[in-house]
């Protein structure tokens, strides 16, 4: 199986209007976003997929210089957002396996369908 890896970044505002910590109130990211597109067939040139197809389809779906809270149909968490760009690119067509959505250089968070559902462990003080 190949994996291929597109990465990409925009720019937005959002708010977490229940969050009790400083991101509840209006603040910015540079979003780094990074997809995995997965498949085994290669196409007569010895690709999977045109790098520059699937950038263009991520592009599509991010909401560059805009207020999240107004733009997506979801709340405006790195895990929402991750999740919600999958979903976009899957109902493309795409084989998507995988999106990382990061709010900053430290922080992140990687979408794969199929996983645990619920909350695990202790959340931290």
């Amino acid at each position: 199986m190949f994996t291929l890896i597109v990465r990409a970044s925009f720019d937005a505002a959002h708010d977490l209007p229940g969050h009790t910590g400083k991101c509840r109130r209006l603040h910015g990211h540079r979003y780094q976003v990074e997809v995995e597109f997965s498949g085994d067939g290669l196409d007569a040139n010895g690709m999977l997929f045109d790098f520059a197809e699937l950038r263009a389809a991520v592009d599509r779906h991010l909401p560059d210089h805009s207020y999240l809270n107004e733009t997506l149909p979801v709340p405006t968490t790195a895990e929402c957002i991750a999740r919600w760009l999958h979903e976009q690119l899957a109902t493309d067509g795409l084989p998507v396996t995988a999106t990382t959505v990061w709010e900053t250089e430290r922080y992140g968070c990687r979408y794969v369908p199929g996983g645990a559902s619920g909350r695990s462990g202790t959340p931290a003080p």
